[in-house]
């Protein structure tokens, strides 16, 4: 649900911010202006799915890499909580004298990225044999998320067409994530109705 959110409010920022042009401008740009709340909104919604995430496969995710992926999966929370939180500085503004908001975007950035790279990929690899997700198709989604970041950031260093796969690094994310959800999620369905026919 949360993971939804946080794409449907990202996809409403395209109309909201027409003069942002999604090809030359990062995700975290929308965070500055009248709309930035609804910025902070996406990122506390994909912190909020990966937190909610990382509670649901305490006992799925076994083994060192599930445990590690875990730990990833708490750090990709902490990142994109830290992203909401603390909106970039303008792309204008001097580099050499940041908000302390800034230096803290930075800081999130810093610990998300790697920590959503390295989660994708653990936890995949970490639930790929067992029943409720080995039809899931979580590695290719896990490698949308490596491919996007290996495209935009030879794209940055020429400062040109870097926002699509800025874009398509948290598409992809969010997509995993529900992938991930979905077979806990009817889990928990089934467990329901059967404590209500017990129950009645």
């Amino acid at each position: 649900m949360a993971a939804s959110v946080a794409l449907l409010a990202l996809l409403l920022l395209h109309v909201l911010r027409p003069d942002l042009a999604p090809t030359s401008h990062m995700i975290s740009e929308y965070a500055i202006g009248p709309y930035g709340v609804v910025m902070g909104i996406s990122f506390g919604a994909f912190a909020l799915a990966s937190l909610a995430l990382l509670v649901a496969l305490v006992g799925p995710a076994r083994g060192w890499l599930g445990r590690l992926g875990l730990v990833c999966l708490f750090l990709t929370a902490v990142g994109l909580a830290m992203g909401g939180a603390f909106p970039m500085d303008p792309t204008t503004a001097d580099q050499s004298k940041m908000s302390f908001s800034g230096r803290m975007h930075g800081v999130g950035f810093m610990i998300g990225v790697p920590g959503e790279l390295l989660a994708v990929l653990l936890v995949s690899l970490a639930l790929r044999r067992q029943a409720p997700w080995s039809g899931a198709r979580l590695l290719p989604w896990a490698a949308a998320v490596w491919l996007s970041i290996a495209i935009m950031v030879p794209l940055l260093m020429q400062m040109r067409y870097f926002g699509i796969p800025n874009r398509t690094f948290m598409l992809a994310y969010g997509i995993w994530v529900i992938l991930v959800a979905r077979p806990l999620t009817r889990t928990s369905q089934v467990a329901a109705r059967s404590s209500g026919l017990i129950a009645s």
